[in-house]
Parts: structure tokens; sequence; C-alpha cells
């Protein structure tokens, strides 16, 4: 199968799996995987329009003179597939995009997950989580009431979206019941996922402790104030893009399928197309 079959077919295995949910259609369990398709589905969209390219320029697909004024995009459209440069280009920047879209997805739909299973104390300790760090630090520390208050009003987070996404995926994971993966793996997975995401607000270059993960044959790299480096597999193929979102994809199923809760979860703002 080659990788335009390979990228379809995964987002018709999406569509598949939507259908079987047994959320509603507005719970933010199931919504997960809507906007997943959609980030997979522009993926395909994009990397078809490399193939158009190679087309254009072997001669494969002709146009007709009503569309004279638009040739001079078609000519743009044939160089993609005609200079390295671009291509790479191209190729970058849809893999980017589609881990990117997914850790957002992700991200998105952990808080309202986590915000409909927070009992009160739960929900208080999540927003605390940095002031009673911060305390715990100073515990040898004469602080009056006044001054700890203002550090409490400066630390408290007001809303779980401002909450780092590792303290609430940690909660879920404590809220399983038969938790039918590795939870201690998907953890780690997790962690390098969102290091990875977050590599590409600077371009892939890293900024934290040395750090080094393994998928499969996939090696990733993280050197502090280095380009991350990572030996793929499948190279040229965009398999490995997909294998990762793929895996982040079964981590929110088996969290959504492990906990228990029998309300509907809403989307933030249903008014959101």
């Amino acid at each position: 199968m080659n990788d335009i079959d390979f990228i379809l077919k995964w987002t018709e295995d999406l569509k598949a799996e939507i259908v079987e949910l047994q959320f509603e259609m507005d719970d933010i369990r199931s919504d997960f995987f809507r906007l997943a398709y959609s980030s997979s589905y522009q993926y395909y969209k994009g990397y078809i329009s490399y193939n158009l390219s190679l087309f254009i320029r072997q001669g494969k697909i002709a146009f007709n003179d009503n569309i004279s004024s638009f040739s001079v995009h078609i000519s743009r459209l044939a160089q993609v597939s005609q200079e390295p440069l671009l291509t790479q280009s191209h190729t970058n920047a849809l893999n980017r995009n589609l881990i990117i879209d997914l850790w957002s997805v992700f991200e998105l739909c952990v808080t309202p997950f986590c915000n409909a299973l927070c009992e009160g104390i739960e929900l208080e300790k999540l927003l605390n989580y940095n002031y009673t760090e911060i305390i715990k630090f100073l515990k040898k520390s004469a602080l009056d009431e006044t001054d700890r208050q203002k550090l409490k009003n400066h630390l408290v987070k007001e809303n779980l979206v401002h909450v780092p996404i590792t303290r609430k995926t940690d909660f879920l994971f404590n809220k399983t019941v038969n938790y039918y993966g590795d939870i201690k793996k998907d953890k780690e997975f997790l962690i390098f996922f969102g290091k990875l995401r977050n590599t590409m607000h600077t371009n892939f270059i890293y900024y934290g402790k040395d750090y080094e993960y393994k998928f499969g044959d996939a090696h990733f790299i993280f050197k502090s104030g280095k380009l991350v480096k990572w030996v793929d597999p499948f190279e040229p193929s965009p398999k490995l893009y997909f294998y990762l979102v793929g895996r982040l994809k079964e981590i929110w199923k088996t969290l959504i399928t492990s906990i228990k809760h029998d309300g509907i979860i809403f989307y933030p703002d249903l008014d959101q197309e």
C-alpha cells in the first residue's frame, strides 16, 4: 500500500471508529475523535496536493483554456514536487501541523473531562498546585498571613485550563478502573509527545534537560539548545507521524473507557462550529 492509500485508510478507519463510540454526539469524549479526524483529513488533502503537483509536471493532468487566468497558481503547485526545498517545506508543514493539531485537541478535551470528574476538594487541589508547592519550599520561612494571602492570590489558578497538562492527565489516570493499557508507559509517551509539540514553538530547538525517547524503531534525541533529532525508520513515508498520533488517540480512548461518568460532558462552547 502506498502512502496516500495508507493515510486515506487511517482516516476511514477513524471515521468507522467514531460510529462505534458509546458517547453522545456533543460529548467531549466523542469530540476528540471528530477533531482528530478533521486534522488527519486535512493532512490527507495536503498530501494529495503533492501528488497533483507531480502529475501536472508529468503531463498527466490537462487544463483547458477556460482557466488560463489561474495558470500562475498551477505553475506554483507544480513547483512543489520539482524543487527539493519546496517539497521538504511542504512535507514538514504537514507533519508539524498534524502533531500540533492532535496535541491541541488532546489538551482541549482533557480539561472539560477533568472538570466533570473533579469533586470540590479535588478541583481545589488542582487549582492550588503551584501555591501548595511554593508553601512547602517556604515552610521554614516566616511568612505572615497578609503575605501568604497575596502569594495565594497570585499563584492559585482560576480555571483548569491554566493547570499543566501532566497534572490533569495524572488526575485522570488515578480515576481509571481496569485500565487496559500500561499507565507508566502511557504517561511516558504523553511527556514525550508534549515535549515534541512544545519544540515546535522554537522551530524544533529544545530547551530543557537532555532527554531521549524511543518509539518502536524511532529514536528521538532532545539536547538543550539544539535541534531535536530523530531516526525515522519509515522516512520518507509519513507513517511515523500517524503512528504517533494513533498512540495518542489510543491513550485517550483507554482513559475515557476506563473512567465511568454517566453524564454528558459538553464541549466548552457549543456555539463554535
